[in-house]
């Protein structure tokens, strides 16, 4: 999988240098603002990168969902750890809701599965 001719890891290391570059240039930031930032990019690039799977990996998506969240929270949005929850759980309802008119069960199989007999078993 590569995002704009590049694979996701290459991004990643862009992102992170280009933070580390910032701050040295006196942006100013705390250590675990820089780790909430790495954690947002690696779920981002990842949810890019599962974008091109099928079956579409629904906990990839939460996941960045809910990395973003933390993200914003570390960056001042006020909200309180019920409130992140809470909106988690909203999330999760509206994309089972829209995924569910665009997947169908798994068709169900008749035939038996097949018991491989050894040789020396026999």
């Amino acid at each position: 999988m590569q995002i704009l001719g590049r694979e996701p890891a290459l991004w990643l290391t862009l992102i992170q240098t280009t933070v580390a570059l910032a701050i040295g240039f006196g942006l100013t930031i705390t250590g675990e603002q820089v780790g909430l930032i790495n954690a947002a990019a690696s779920a981002v690039l990842a949810l890019v990168a599962a974008l091109a799977v099928r079956p579409f990996p629904v906990p990839l998506l939460m996941g960045t969902i809910q990395a973003m969240l933390v993200l914003a929270v570390g960056f001042g949005l006020a909200l309180s750890p019920e409130q992140v929850g809470l909106v988690s759980a909203a999330v999760a309802g509206l994309v089972g809701f829209i995924l569910r008119m665009h997947v169908s069960p798994a068709p169900v199989r008749l035939d038996k599965p097949r018991v491989r007999q050894d040789s020396a078993s026999v």
